[in-house]
């Protein structure tokens, strides 16, 4: 299973893709709905449920735009008709996809592989998605409610290091949130005072990155590779297990592959960064390390 979504992933598989890419954006967005206060009033509620897979609709929403592909992909899975609904329904890849998409990313860590979640019990409520033009304040609110701390919600949106966007501007469509898109690495952070041709800073990380209540834990990712990767991991993990039962889970983690360690794979910046703390990374050595750690998910030229 592993092998088969893998390969959906992205154009020359291993690599960080679009698809890759989608597939983390669908794990948040899967995720993103659930709140404490609806559990708390036994109303229906979202979570990482699988609902987003589910139910046609869902997926159609405007906050969910540019996502209907990953879904395509993911729902009709390369197994039996049979096989396909069993592993939609009990397995939810959107969870399992958007762990192989991070592990896709060189850089990108290991986060646990929880797999069996029972059918959604509704369609995710509307409305309870944060989006980027939102004041911090909302912000941190709505992801309390879903049981984040300011600390941990700083750790979610480095993900948009990877990130492309092609909805908050269209007239800038697949503007990158730092440069070097395709490595899962700390220079979104140190990247949101910047202006550089081809990247786009989203409203709610300028403001992150300078509000007090939040630029501390903005900023300790800056140039902390592996203190980023570890408490993003955490972060992932609890959130690809909201509204979840973790009782009724098994631990797949086994099937995944090592993280890439870019760490090993950097030379000195010679510009156009922040020496100390955005080293950059050699492509000779990072092209050995994706061919020796994904070599199962390469296609053949």
């Amino acid at each position: 299973m592993s092998k088969a979504i893998g390969h959906s992933f992205s154009c020359v598989a291993g690599r960080c893709g679009d698809n890759a890419r989608a597939a983390i954006r669908l794990a948040f967005h899967d995720a993103g709905t659930f709140s404490l206060e609806l559990q708390a009033n036994a109303l229906p509620n979202g979570g990482a449920d699988g609902s987003i897979l589910t139910d046609p609709n869902e997926v159609l929403r405007s906050e969910n735009n540019g996502l209907q592909n990953i879904v395509r992909l993911l729902g009709p899975l390369p197994t039996p008709a049979w096989l396909s609904r069993w592993f939609i329904y009990h397995n939810h890849p959107s969870q399992l996809a958007g762990v192989l998409a991070v592990l896709a990313c060189p850089g990108g860590p290991q986060i646990p592989a929880l797999v069996g979640r029972p059918p959604p019990k509704n369609v995710a409520p509307d409305g309870l998605l944060p989006n980027p033009e939102q004041p911090v304040a909302e912000l941190t609110a709505r992801f309390a409610d879903m049981g984040f701390s300011i600390r941990e919600l700083m750790a979610l949106i480095g993900a948009h290091t990877t990130g492309k966007q092609r909805f908050v501007d269209p007239a800038k469509a697949n503007s990158t949130f730092d440069t070097t898109v395709d490595i899962w690495d700390t220079r979104f952070y140190s990247s949101t005072d910047l202006n550089r041709p081809g990247t786009l800073k989203l409203e709610s990380d300028a403001n992150f990155a300078v509000d007090a209540t939040t630029t501390a834990d903005f900023n300790r990712f800056i140039g902390n590779q592996a203190n980023w990767a570890s408490e993003y991991a955490a972060a992932h993990e609890k959130m690809s297990l909201l509204g979840v039962d973790v009782t009724d889970l098994t631990d797949c983690s086994e099937i995944l592959p090592l993280s890439i360690d870019i760490t090993t794979l950097t030379v000195a910046s010679t510009g156009g960064g922040k020496p100390a703390t955005d080293p950059l990374v050699d492509p000779v050595k990072l092209e050995a390390a994706i061919q020796q750690f994904r070599s199962i998910w390469l296609v053949p030229q």
